[in-house]
């Protein structure tokens, strides 16, 4: 990943935009030596949003169904501790 100053980022922003919108790379902003933001294709981001909705979706969705299974009395009780833990 590409590192630049914030400084630089100010003096050339415009230049950098465009290198992250179309090349697809984001850009590691640095102020004071150390990263500070990073800057990235709004596609990028949008995707890696919904991937992220999509996910906890899923995680959601196994421990209710845990909970239904274990509602169920299908398990004894130590191992819901197990499972629950």
């Amino acid at each position: 990943m590409k590192e630049v100053t914030a400084l630089e980022l100010r003096k050339h922003f415009g230049e950098f935009m465009d290198k992250v919108r179309y090349g697809k790379e984001p850009l590691v902003v640095k102020k004071n030596g150390r990263p500070a933001v990073v800057l990235v294709d709004a596609e990028i981001y949008r995707a890696t949003q919904e991937n992220a909705r999509e996910e906890a979706f899923i995680e959601e969705y196994a421990d209710e169904r845990i909970r239904e299974f274990l509602a169920e009395d299908h398990v004894g009780k130590i191992d819901r501790k197990k499972l629950l833990s």
